[in-house]
């Protein structure tokens, strides 16, 4: 999973073209990564150290001062170990770059970007919850889903196995609000 929007040149495709601006004046916020949400609870361990670092050494190839920012965390819903999901987040005040290249772009473009890099099909608009901005979510191509939200200060991508992609976008804004402050 890459999450190319922040750090890489605009990836679009007619699949993703919505665009909309960020909001004047979005909130600075930052993230963490919640040691549990809704279902879901983190995943600590050898194992899930290694998925951690999988990741960030894949974004580090994209642009590895956004890799080393990254907020990173790999989760298991209770009861389920089919239904995984890894969250990867950024925010303004990570770095003056990220926070400029969050505010230089409209959010629905850094979301795009980020659900391109992914081997996704028929991306699909959702309430993205209190902090507003932008929601989407669509199919794996190989099952799971994968979602993005962005809103100007943040970006966050959840992508997820044994899941929905309507299912995902519940857990996302659920994830959101316990990682967004």
């Amino acid at each position: 999973m890459v999450l190319a929007g922040c750090g890489s040149p605009g990836v679009r495709t007619a699949a993703y073209d919505r665009t909309a601006s960020p909001p004047a004046s979005a909130a600075q916020r930052r993230i963490t990564v919640p040691g549990s949400f809704d279902d879901y609870t983190r995943q600590t361990g050898p194992e899930a150290d290694r998925v951690v670092q999988t990741i960030r050494d894949a974004q580090a190839k994209q642009n590895a001062a956004y890799a080393a920012k990254m907020k990173i965390g790999v989760y298991q819903r209770r009861g389920n170990a089919q239904q995984r999901i890894a969250f990867l987040g950024l925010a303004a005040g990570d770095h003056p770059a990220i926070a400029q290249e969050l505010r230089a772009n409209p959010p629905s473009f850094e979301v795009d970007s980020a659900l391109a890099a992914m081997p996704l099909s028929g991306p699909k608009d959702y309430p993205p919850g209190a902090f507003g901005g932008v929601l989407r979510c669509a199919a794996g191509a190989q099952g799971g889903a994968g979602c993005a939200w962005g809103d100007g200060s943040t970006l966050g991508v959840v992508a997820g196995s044994g899941t929905s992609a309507d299912e995902l976008a519940k857990a996302t804004v659920a994830l959101r609000k316990a990682a967004e402050r």
